[in-house]
């Protein structure tokens, strides 16, 4: 199992130092917050054109940040998903995208990020003894992609219930607000997720060219790539699914509104007849019984007719009905 440093104290350049010179390959997890270019440059031998690409954090199209291979080591942008509690955020998602510049090289494995947090203390990759460095640097990435199929498997869970509460009449509404913010961090993963899924065909090539890194298994990076393939696909069938229930909840609502238009269909016209001064309608109806009956009796025998046949062509089933359908006759 690779050994783990977390920052650049002066400790751990100690320790840096002593594993480089025994030739042990580890694993160092920093925060550009609490270190500073020199010191990346100074502690790990860093040159100037990879540390430039190493630094190259922002909010741009993933694909266009800077991508660097020579040989002697790779550096490239990848993505995780972290609880936003772990990262002090008052976000309304549960998990938010954290940005990770990773240099791989012979002698070790960085991840870099903005954020004061412990990548190896949350994603926990598994990194038995005796397997090679190319598994331990397999191993981060794989735990990267992993938190990105929670963050996913949270919004899926939170569409389920939002689907059955849409088909229960007596449920709360729907909230648009919620399909939003959902629909925003499906797209967001989106747009980080795929074009990694297309540069990660190059960036596996890479990495096992880099000089020095141990290999025992040249699939590693293949499969890294395809579970970034699976992780689109669920994606756009996350999307699918919430498109789906936006327009079920829209159907419902149409349905309803016309289910009231109709009922009042009959009373408009009832209370339109009955509101013309017709002679005969002023000299007949000279009783209460009369006025009860035609006023009132007409509108109520209207709407109940209507209902029925409403509720007969209705396109949403309750469960009796569907059971009652079912149930063979005798």
């Amino acid at each position: 199992m690779a050994e783990i440093l977390e920052g650049i104290d002066r400790a751990n350049r100690d320790r840096i130092e002593g594993l480089r010179k025994g030739g042990r390959f580890f694993w160092i997890d920093v925060s550009l917050r609490e270190t500073s270019a020199h010191d990346l440059r100074e502690a790990l031998d860093i040159p100037d054109h990879a540390l430039q690409a190493l630094l190259d954090f922002g909010t741009g199209h993933p694909s266009s940040r800077k991508f660097h291979a020579d040989g002697q080591r790779i550096v490239f942008g990848f993505g995780c998903y972290l609880e936003s509690a772990h990262l002090g955020d008052a976000t309304p998602y549960r998990f938010r995208a954290v940005e990770v510049r990773v240099l791989v090289s012979g002698d070790y494995l960085l991840t870099l990020h903005e954020e004061r947090v412990s990548l190896p203390a949350l994603l926990v990759p598994y990194t038995p003894e005796g397997r090679s460095e190319q598994y331990v640097v397999y191993a981060v990435l794989d735990a990267m992609v992993a938190s990105a199929f929670d963050a996913l498997s949270d919004a899926e869970s939170t569409l389920d219930g939002m689907a059955v509460m849409s088909t229960d009449l007596r449920a709360g509404r729907v909230r648009m607000a919620t399909l939003r913010a959902i629909s925003l961090q499906l797209s967001g993963m989106r747009r980080q997720v795929a074009p990694q899924r297309g540069l990660f065909e190059r960036i596996g090539d890479e990495i096992t060219r880099v000089e020095g890194l141990d290999a025992d298994n040249g699939s590693y990076f293949e499969r890294i790539g395809e579970q970034l393939d699976r992780l689109v696909d669920s994606i756009d069938a996350a999307a699918d699914a919430m498109a789906t229930l936006i327009d079920l909840r829209l159907n419902e609502t149409s349905y309803w509104l016309t289910v009231v238009a109709t009922i009042f269909l009959p009373l408009t016209f009832i209370t339109g007849f009955f509101g013309m001064n017709f002679e005969w309608m002023v000299g007949e109806i000279d009783t209460q019984a009369a006025f009860w009956l035609l006023g009132i009796g007409t509108p109520v025998l209207g709407v109940a007719l209507i209902w029925r046949l409403i509720v007969r062509g209705s396109p949403i089933q309750t469960d009796g009905d569907t059971d009652d359908a079912a149930r063979p006759s005798p």
